[in-house]
């Protein structure tokens, strides 16, 4: 668990901008299409930040299916995909970028259905004492 956080109380964090919103936008559109079972009254995403032990944490947790035990990590091997008209290579690029930037990506199945997708990036030394203004 992590402490929830407004974005603009969170330290900075190094990176590639365009990289780093490619990431949170493929998270929130995968979100989107897990719920197309749904009826449209009762879908919902979430999407929190914070931060824990020296790294900024950002989720994307939608209720739609979630994801199938065997294939936690299958999901971010390219070509791996549960869509009709997807690719596969969404979440592989996503965690290539994370990588790229020494985070880490990862999703979990939520109790309550659906599936919550995670990604943590290191706050620089310099940040970490430093308060924003």
């Amino acid at each position: 668990m992590f402490f929830p956080m407004s974005p603009s109380l969170l330290p900075y964090v190094r990176g590639d901008r365009i990289q780093l919103q490619q990431v949170a936008l493929n998270l929130v559109l995968n979100a989107f299409e897990a719920m197309n079972e749904r009826p449209r009254d009762e879908r919902w995403v979430l999407i929190r930040t914070g931060l824990k032990d020296s790294q900024v944490l950002a989720a994307v947790t939608d209720n739609g299916m979630g994801v199938l035990t065997g294939d936690v990590e299958k999901v971010f091997q390219p070509f791996h995909t549960t869509k009709a008209q997807g690719l596969g290579m969404g979440l592989s690029i996503s965690r290539s970028i994370i990588n790229r930037h020494q985070g880490r990506i990862w999703v979990e199945n939520n109790l309550d259905g659906g599936a919550t997708f995670y990604f943590s990036l290191p706050v620089p030394a310099e940040q970490q004492t430093a308060s924003r203004e």
